[in-house]
């Protein structure tokens, strides 16, 4: 596209007149775009997560708004003071998802049906009997010991005994992408799913066709997903799924620490993207950048502190409820591409080693101040 601009800089056009017509067709594309985020009709979601690891060296993030942003006050910020540690999970495969029900209790899923899990906060990790040899796409731990995965081949996978071994049921739809859980009991997938009996029995309640899904509690739920050039946000209050923002901008992850304070991320084509809600209803565009840049996930440790990993080795940080982002450096060499917070001074972040070494590689954040 900036090519494209760059060629055509010393063209004179003719001034455009019609501006009743350019708002009618730009009414008739929310339209349109609303009516297709809110039907039945099939969706083409992608998992944003690539096959070979990611450049080391990081594309400096834009720090520049984009036109529909919301102004920003004060200085840009800081990166939080704590570090980043790997962990050794003796693990050939890359790892892309990591649910962590509290600091000690962690479960990592990936390639070739490989789970990983640790009960003392990493410091050692096992390797469960997943029963599938079908690549993971996500997990979700409503307790230590309860926690629920998914692969992209319909499967369905439990486990009770904090991850040492697991069950599987199958679902007619082929593509879950991700799974949220609220409660031990009730779980909804990306492509809408749920069960509310502990996993018993899964009934598809919408198309939701989502990448990403964030459930705070059970009756919210908030999910991403793109159609149409676009990025997508939809909530569910209730038994109902509604349109909460269309963006521009792809969308790939979405985290929530209260019934109402998310974040969402994306990028790609589009250029890499942040949003952010404090009322679950009205998403704020924190920061843009015209660069092909993909977010892929976040999480946050408080409500003011969040992190997001784009499949290199730093990751995106804000300390001030996502106004303003500044880069952070973990000294690591790989690739992450998930994170998960389960309190404010520890982070998880799993991905792919170097491509000297490859095999999966979990990464583990404290603050300052419980070094």
């Amino acid at each position: 596209m900036g090519a494209a601009r760059q060629l055509g800089q010393d063209r004179r056009w003719p001034a455009i007149r019609w501006q009743t017509p350019s708002l009618f067709i730009a009414i008739v594309t929310l339209v349109a775009v609303t009516g297709a985020v809110l039907s039945d009709a099939p969706r083409w979601p992608f998992k944003a997560v690539p096959s070979e690891p990611q450049p080391a060296t990081v594309v400096p993030f834009d720090p520049e708004l984009s036109p529909d942003a919301t102004p920003l006050p004060g200085p840009m910020s800081s990166p939080p003071t704590g570090r980043w540690m790997v962990q050794n999970t003796a693990v050939s495969a890359v790892l892309v998802d990591i649910s962590c029900a509290e600091a000690s209790h962690c479960i990592a899923v990936g390639a070739a049906g490989v789970i990983v899990s640790t009960s003392d906060a990493g410091n050692t990790w096992s390797t469960g009997r997943s029963g599938t040899t079908h690549a993971l796409a996500g997990v979700s731990c409503p307790s230590p010991t309860v926690c629920y995965a998914v692969s992209n081949f319909g499967e369905l996978l439990k486990t009770a005994d904090a991850g040492l071994t697991w069950s599987i049921s199958a679902l007619r739809n082929r593509t879950p992408f991700a799974i949220a859980c609220a409660t031990t009991a009730d779980c909804v997938t990306a492509d809408g799913y749920e069960t509310h009996d502990g996993g018993g029995s899964w009934q598809q309640r919408s198309r939701l066709g989502a990448i990403n899904v964030a459930c705070p509690v059970s009756s919210r739920c908030y999910a991403v997903r793109n159609q149409l050039d676009h990025g997508v946000i939809v909530g569910r209050s209730g038994d109902g799924w509604t349109l909460r923002t269309v963006t521009p901008y792809f969308l790939n992850a979405v985290a929530c620490t209260s019934v109402n304070t998310c974040v969402a991320v994306g990028g790609g084509e589009s250029g890499s993207n942040i949003l952010t809600t404090g009322d679950g209803q009205s998403w704020t565009v924190r920061q843009h950048a015209a660069i092909r840049q993909t977010l892929f996930d976040v999480g946050c440790a408080t409500g003011d502190t969040c992190f997001v990993v784009d499949g290199t080795a730093n990751v995106l940080t804000t300390t001030n409820q996502g106004q303003t982002w500044a880069w952070q450096s973990t000294g690591l060499v790989g690739s992450l591409y998930a994170i998960s917070c389960p309190a404010s001074d520890s982070c998880f972040a799993v991905g792919g080693g170097p491509p000297t070494t490859g095999g999966g590689l979990v990464a583990h954040y404290q603050s300052a101040m419980t070094r």
